[in-house]
């Protein structure tokens, strides 16, 4: 994979750094703003990327890349896709893929019509716990309570109190607790379970109205999720799915889990008011997934076989899941209380 870098913010070292850990991406180009330009050229210097552009159009006429990999601010996610796609590059687009859902579906719409492959970069989706968990999710039989918790002070919140507004907490640029984190919340349930019936959004609100934190509430056929983040708190993270027949957990914040366990139940509860002479039977196992040095390995491996291996049917699979979270993150921004 060919790859042309979009972006020189936080996230911009992080995942060059996984790029080259994986051998079959090299990184040709990368493109910045221009007030921007000696943050790009430095990181270009540091990682062997030759050529540095502040004109877009310019790098996906002359660069040779095949894919674009977008690390921008959130509000611009849907017009620098737009323009790689029509340019007819692969894209790899960053979480919250889009800030509307009607920009997510014209995306998706261009990329199955220019035959390009589309993908959100979500870790969740492509690591060995995600698929761990799709697989015992069966298991737990009829599914009746989901609960995703993923709460981390900000570095930024002190500032923001302080009354700077940077972009992690200005509701312009899709700040808030909801788009930050919660959308990993959101990337488990639609993940494995697609778009809910019923969306409800319970934020708190700080002194320039954006959502340092809150609970979104989804509506399953059959079961609840309830979906708390928050950037003005900490506390453990995880989250919990229960069954019929057993639950598993995941500890840890979404992008560092720590821990899978699991407990399967073999015929009925007994509660305190059982007559039944014999208990029910259960089975509790954990798992603890790789451990990697930068979390974004995983999902540039993935990217890389998808794209050199031409994946369309699962390129498109997980399209789907980001379709899924993308109407969601819409329906809970537009149903608060």
């Amino acid at each position: 994979m060919k790859l042309a870098m979009l972006g020189t913010g936080a996230i911009a070292p992080v995942a060059l750094a996984a790029m080259e850990a994986v051998p079959s991406i090299q990184v040709e180009a990368l493109w910045c703003r221009q007030h921007s330009q000696q943050r790009g050229e430095a990181l270009a210097r540091e990682h062997g990327i030759s050529r540095v552009y502040t004109d877009c159009r310019a790098l996906f006429q002359e660069a040779d890349v095949d894919t674009a990999y977008i690390a921008l601010v959130n509000p611009v996610h849907f017009a620098y896709a737009r323009e790689a796609l029509l340019a007819r590059k692969n894209v790899i687009l960053e979480k919250p893929f889009c800030t509307r859902f009607a920009q997510t579906q014209e995306l998706a719409e261009l990329a199955r019509k220019k035959d390009l492959i589309l993908l959100e970069a979500m870790p969740l989706w492509h690591g060995a716990l995600f698929r761990k968990i799709r697989e015992l999710v069966p298991a737990l039989g009829p599914i009746r309570l989901v609960q995703g918790n993923y709460s981390q002070y900000s570095s930024r919140y002190d500032r923001y109190l302080a009354g700077e507004v940077l972009p992690a907490f200005d509701p312009a640029l899709a700040g808030g607790a909801l788009y930050d984190l919660n959308v990993y919340n959101i990337a488990w349930t639609a993940g494995l379970w697609g778009l809910p019936e019923k969306v409800l959004y319970a934020p708190n609100r700080g002194w320039n109205e954006v959502d340092t934190s809150g609970v979104l509430l989804l509506g399953y056929p059959g079961f609840q999720a309830t979906l708390s983040a928050a950037k003005d708190s900490d506390s453990p993270s995880g989250f919990l799915v229960q069954g019929e027949k057993g639950w598993l957990k995941v500890e840890g914040k979404p992008i560092h889990p720590e821990k899978l366990e699991w407990t399967l139940i073999q015929g009925p509860d007994q509660d305190q008011f059982s007559t039944a002479a014999v208990k029910n039977e259960k089975v509790t196992e954990s798992w603890i997934p790789p451990k990697r040095e930068n979390r974004m390995v995983e999902e540039f491996e993935d990217f890389a076989r998808i794209v050199d291996g031409k994946k369309k049917e699962e390129a498109e699979a997980y399209l789907k899941m980001t379709l899924a979270a993308s109407e969601v993150l819409e329906r809970a921004a537009g149903h608060r209380i």
